[in-house]
């Protein structure tokens, strides 16, 4: 099963906290990450080292479109983390932002809605 892990870390930016998010597909954004993930495969949230986040509270669908979130993401027991498992994609790309709550290392509370995607599968020759 592929597994693409999306790390977190907590940055300032003009005096505003922002979440800068990275990915083992080697994409990184503040903010807005899309992340491009395997039909039939998982996700797994992260927190970066040093990341000034306390802990990932929640992750949950924010359309409620539940294409891509069929169930929310359920924490990891040995880390900080969480885990969701993907539909298989039989025909079109499916995608759906989420929303992720998290609590910074001095006890703020913050949100950030970045985005999944699952292309479809390759064309089957033969």
């Amino acid at each position: 099963m592929k597994t693409v892990t999306i790390y977190l870390r907590s940055v300032e930016i003009n005096k505003k906290n922002h979440l800068a998010m990275f990915d083992s597909n080697r994409n990184s954004d503040i903010d807005n990450l899309i992340t491009v993930a395997p039909s039939g495969g998982r996700v797994i949230w992260k927190l970066d080292c040093l990341s000034g986040i306390r802990s990932i509270t929640k992750i949950y669908s924010k359309t409620g479109k539940k294409n891509v979130f069929i169930n929310d993401p359920v924490k990891l027991l040995l880390c900080k983390g969480f885990k969701l498992l993907l539909p298989i994609v039989k025909g079109e790309q499916e995608e759906e932002e989420y929303t992720i709550e998290y609590v910074l290392c001095d006890g703020n509370k913050m949100k950030i809605d970045p985005m999944i995607r699952i292309p479809p599968p390759p064309p089957s020759h033969g």
